[in-house]
């Protein structure tokens, strides 16, 4: 008899072992036929250049494959068979999702800027406040790119696994992203009322730590007003983009 109140992935960051994991377990034919598709679709996705994409391939794999993710979450609490076709699936459609909705983001965020006079600092600013999040979640997954030692000048590496993404599939956030930093650059260095390595001396244990490289804060503070809501602690970090 199973135990349908097993719930293995209870923490989330420590998942226990699946039942399918002690010696005496016996496989169901429903469990084999989902463990053998699982294993097929597994090493489907890493067929071919492993894990370098273009958007339009991405799109192609989480068509094929939802369904069987989907039917995968159902026993996942209970099984740690499936874990690896899970993870790779997981993450293949993070992927997409950030290509895709942090495009289009970006692509509208590009199209909002182009409205108004830039050299009027206040548009500036006003900009640079709306897209603040935008920013920030892309900066989240560009960043797994330092990691990347392949140096390729075709692919982009957006994933903590190391899936690739073409560049080209990459433009409007690479644009939104180099014109967000240099704005923001521009304005701190002017706005920024310590040296950089006054900066570089900061510890936690200062009261401005954590808000040493925010240009609002610097914004407000030029002009005498507070910084609501001040926090000493730092950002927790974002989450994964949820499916729709």
């Amino acid at each position: 008899m199973i135990d349908q109140d097993f719930d293995r992935t209870i923490d989330p960051f420590e998942w226990m072992p699946g039942l399918d994991a002690a010696p005496d377990f016996v496989r169901t034919p429903a469990y084999t036929d989902l463990l053998h598709r699982c294993d097929a679709a597994y090493a489907a996705i890493l067929t071919g250049e492993v894990l370098n994409y273009r958007l339009v391939e991405l799109k192609e794999v989480v068509d094929q494959y939802t369904e069987l993710f989907e039917e995968v979450e159902k026993c996942l609490k209970l099984y740690e068979g499936f874990d690896r076709f899970y993870f790779l699936f997981d993450a293949v459609f993070t992927a997409y999702l950030f290509v895709e909705k942090k495009g289009w983001d970006a692509y509208f965020a590009l199209d909002d800027y182009s409205k108004f006079d830039m050299n009027d600092e206040r548009h500036v600013i006003n900009w640079l406040r709306a897209y603040e999040a935008l920013n920030k979640e892309i900066a989240y997954y560009l960043h797994f790119n330092t990691d990347c030692d392949c140096h390729s000048k075709t692919v982009y590496r957006i994933s903590h696994i190391g899936i690739h993404v073409n560049k080209e599939d990459l433009d409007k956030i690479f644009q939104f992203s180099t014109l967000y930093g240099e704005h923001y650059a521009h304005l701190l260095q002017k706005y920024m009322t310590i040296s950089w390595d006054e900066y570089h001396a900061l510890t936690r244990e200062d009261e401005c730590y954590y808000v040493r490289d925010n240009l609002i804060y610097y914004i407000l503070k030029s002009q005498n007003k507070d910084f609501s809501p001040f926090s000493r602690y730092p950002e927790p970090p974002l989450p994964p983009l949820t499916r729709s």
